[in-house]
């Protein structure tokens, strides 16, 4: 009974249905990191199988090249030497084919190197694409867990922590129809008529990440960072590869900032910056550290 609710055990149990999706978000972090290694061990192999093609084809070339420097010599010396001329004719033009026939088969040689080694690109190139494309939108284990563990170090408080009444919601709307609701009243700055939709989404536990996300945002604007950081941390438990990660990082930085916790708010903005270097907040957060 003591190991109930332990996230770290092997074979945990014990969860709350927020816990359960933690444990299921940690295995599937596990599961790409592995998935990764094995596209980096194709990718090694295709490599040197390029290298290996590369070399044949270079070895080709100066076969062909030699082919080329013996038939010159040959018809320099049928020039130069009365002899050589006397020849027949017939003799001559056997000579020629042969030379051909070598040269059409270095060149056909050659052209299926070249062929393999196009084809080996392509398929390295859309590997290079996709791990890029993981990369990109992945956060590690390790960065996950120790962005959690700075955000445990704020406490909540105790001002907002009442739910909003969700009688004010229509329930007679699909939970689908609820979120698409909420984004665009969220757009439109209207908070207060989100807040009841969140809380009945949540308790429903229809899509809690992005939910916890928009609670995340909606205190944030209202300057209650320590709640901010509160559902941000839950959002990012929930799903840590959501498209709107780069923005919840940035601001669960400034609400550092602002809460006088400038250590970890540079912790956050350097990972930021490090995890999605190209995207518009990573760059604010660089004016920022500045």
């Amino acid at each position: 009974m003591f190991g109930a609710g332990d996230l770290d055990s092997p074979s945990p149990y014990g969860l709350t249905k927020s816990e359960k999706v933690i444990v299921k978000t940690k295995n599937s972090v596990a599961k790409n990191e592995k998935k990764i290694k094995r596209v980096d061990v194709v990718i090694d192999d295709i490599t040197e199988r390029i290298d290996a093609l590369e070399s044949l084809i270079e070895g080709d070339s100066q076969k062909l090249n030699k082919v080329f420097l013996n038939l010159n010599k040959q018809i320099k010396k049928s020039d130069n030497n009365s002899k050589v001329n006397k020849l027949s004719n017939e003799s001559y033009q056997k000579d020629i084919e042969v030379f051909r026939n070598d040269i059409d088969e270095l060149k056909n040689s050659v052209n299926e190197n070249i062929e393999n080694i196009n084809r080996l690109k392509l398929s390295f190139d859309k590997i290079v694409k996709t791990v890029n494309k993981v990369n990109k939108n992945y956060v590690t284990r390790v960065e996950f867990n120790k962005l959690l563990k700075l955000l445990d170090k704020q406490p909540r408080s105790t001002v907002s922590q009442k739910k909003s009444k969700t009688n004010a919601v229509d329930t007679s709307k699909s939970k689908k129809q609820l979120i698409a609701e909420v984004r665009v009243l969220f757009k439109k700055d209207y908070f207060t008529k989100a807040l009841p939709i969140l809380d009945y989404l949540i308790e429903k536990n229809y899509k809690p990440a992005e939910c916890n996300y928009y609670l995340g945002e909606i205190h944030y604007y209202r300057k209650k960072y320590k709640d901010a950081l509160h559902y941000f941390k839950t959002s990012m438990m929930l799903y840590d590869k959501a498209s709107y990660l780069p923005k919840l990082l940035l601001h669960s930085a400034i609400s550092f900032d602002k809460t006088g916790d400038s250590e970890n708010a540079e912790n956050f903005y350097t990972t930021l910056i490090e995890i999605y270097p190209d995207t518009p907040e990573a760059k604010e957060a660089s004016k920022k550290i500045k």
